[in-house]
């Protein structure tokens, strides 16, 4: 019988709730309809359907504006195309091509072009091996140098803990474990 009253008011209680809020709702409504009202008689316009605020950051212009603008950046970028000193811009699709007639190397040119690399690397690998003769290359040393094998031996051994006392101590929960 107890349980049939409490449950009872319960569902009175959530019915004078949702009452509640729909009343609230409604006035709401008309307290924004009010305010629509006055704002259109400050601003002398009429009130609008879309929402008063814009999101943060947007602007919003009119087409006329957006006309404007294009056409000033139209102006921009046909004074930049007509001004001389202004970089040509190659097209993304074709590679690049050699302007005119495509230049031939003469025999007599390659020949000096052939001798003064092997004169280049000749003097690379000259100075390649000089440095190399002169001071070897130190070896590294291992750990067990720094170390010492003195030390290496002084050390004592670290105890393990065994596995198996630490499996009974996970298995079994809390509460088994304190029989106080």
């Amino acid at each position: 019988m107890e349980y049939n009253l409490c449950m009872s008011s319960s569902i009175n209680d959530v019915e004078i709730l949702q009452a509640a809020l729909v009343g609230l709702q409604h006035r709401a409504t008309e307290i924004d309809a009010r305010m629509a009202e006055i704002r259109a008689t400050i601003g002398g316009r009429q009130p609008s359907s879309a929402p008063e605020s814009t999101p943060a950051g947007k602007r919003v212009l009119s087409a006329a504006a957006r006309r404007r603008m294009a056409a000033a950046q139209r102006k921009r970028w046909a004074t930049y195309r007509k001004d001389e000193n202004a970089p040509v811009l190659a097209p993304k699709a074709s590679p690049a091509k050699p302007a005119g007639k495509k230049r031939k190397l003469s025999p007599a040119g390659k020949k000096r072009i052939a001798e003064a690399n092997k004169k280049r690397w000749a003097a690379f690998r000259a100075a390649q091996a000089t440095p190399a003769k002169k001071a070897a290359p130190a070896k590294k040393k291992t750990v067990q140098a720094k170390v010492g094998p003195a030390r290496i031996k002084s050390r004592k051994p670290v105890a393990r803990k065994s596995a198996a006392p630490q499996a009974t101590r996970t298995a079994a929960p809390p509460e088994q474990t304190n029989t106080a």
